[in-house]
């Protein structure tokens, strides 16, 4: 399996780490561990590592990866914050489709500006 689901007790945050190829179906399968785990724990926020993958979809993926946040049941204040290496770029479509859905999403190059980000007051 290409990801890995840690509980971050200490910062308050759900910790999802991907390796290696990662397809459509799996990514849909662990953000909804990852939603129940928000729910689970009573967690508003969510660090997605992408930097040691290879992300495959297509922009129609994107799309429908995207839409299904507004399905979500997730807190008021919830926040999402994904590291990228320089590979995966094409990321950033949908960073910005997530905000349009009105989740706190925001990508970044540095595994340390994401937690720093992710766990402001």
């Amino acid at each position: 399996m290409p990801h890995e689901l840690i509980i971050n007790h200490e910062l308050n945050f759900v910790h999802l780490t991907y390796t290696g190829e990662v397809l459509f179906d799996e990514r849909t399968e662990a953000k909804a561990e990852v939603f129940q785990a928000c729910e689970d724990h009573n967690l508003a926020r969510s660090l997605v590592d992408m930097r040691n993958s290879d992300i495959r979809m297509s922009e129609k993926d994107v799309v429908k990866f995207a839409s299904s946040f507004q399905r979500a049941k997730l807190l008021p204040n919830y926040r999402l914050a994904c590291v990228i290496g320089e590979h995966n770029q094409s990321e950033n479509l949908l960073e910005v489709m997530i905000s349009l859905e009105g989740i706190n999403a925001k990508y970044f190059m540095s595994f340390d500006d994401a937690v720093s980000w992710l766990t402001a007051v």
